[in-house]
């Protein structure tokens, strides 16, 4: 098990190596799709057209717990949003109801901000603590009404829902903003797949320095993803068929190896 853990690492080293290289050479390597990151930069665009803020919320998750990886991800990906709203006149609006949260959603904008050489622009109070872990109910009431009293363009959801998430993007719905929304608990996933406008799944969120920054380290590490995945699959798939074939899959690939 040791050795297959080490050959897995090295494989996705050897990978990631590579493919960095190529898409230095060659920035038009193509990604994998994903509607989420491509309606992204529309949202800013709005916003900044519309002279509105966009809304992202980190939800119920924070730095220290079982939620802090879902956390830096999310603040990647605010991080992306902001540093392209930047070169508007809006600032977006981070809210989180952690205090851990608070001051990465404060050091989001201004890194965002700073990037662009705008910092004079920055301003801490878009980074808004609305106290409620424990009443979830009560925290999506705020966010609903961050919605409406901001005006808000869009919304991204990234960090820890639960079924209140539905809350949200109703409002959102209503006001005719889109959104962009995922979530570490499966409730708040399932909510996000079916009421968000583009849904992020699984580990795509992981990916979003990737597919809205611009180095080619962030770039290889999504094709990286994408090939140690196919390798999973076949790595299943391949001993079921053969159990379900009486080892006759097996059989006919040594044999054909045998014939050359």
């Amino acid at each position: 098990m040791q050795l297959v853990s080490i050959l897995i690492i090295l494989l996705a080293l050897a990978t990631y190596v590579i493919f960095t290289q190529i898409i230095r050479r060659r920035r038009d390597v193509p990604l994998r799709p994903v509607q989420a990151f491509e309606q992204l930069p529309l949202m800013v665009g709005e916003s900044i057209e519309a002279g509105r803020p966009l809304h992202a919320s980190f939800g119920h998750s924070g730095l220290g717990g079982d939620d802090t990886i879902a956390t830096l991800a999310a603040a990647e990906l605010f991080y992306q949003v902001a540093q392209r709203a930047a070169l508007g006149e809006s600032m977006p609006i981070i809210t989180a109801s952690q205090t851990s949260a608070l001051p990465v959603a404060q050091d989001t904008l201004r890194r965002a901000y700073l990037s662009r050489d705008r910092l004079g622009n920055w301003r801490p109070g878009n980074a808004r603590w609305h106290p409620a872990p424990s009443q979830p109910l009560a925290f999506a009431a705020a966010l609903t009404a961050t919605i409406g009293d901001d005006r808000v363009s869009g919304n991204v959801l990234a960090g820890s829902f639960g079924p209140e998430l539905a809350l949200v993007l109703d409002q959102a719905r209503r006001r005719g903003t889109r959104s962009v929304a995922t979530s570490v608990a499966l409730e708040g996933q399932a909510v996000a797949y079916a009421m968000a406008d583009s849904p992020l799944i699984g580990e795509e969120i992981f990916t979003a320095g990737g597919y809205l920054g611009d180095t080619a380290g962030q770039r290889a590490t999504i094709v990286t993803q994408d090939i140690l995945r196919w390798l999973l699959i076949l790595a299943i798939l391949v001993p079921v068929a053969n159990t379900l074939t009486d080892g006759a899959l097996f059989e006919a690939v040594f044999r054909l190896f045998e014939g050359r």
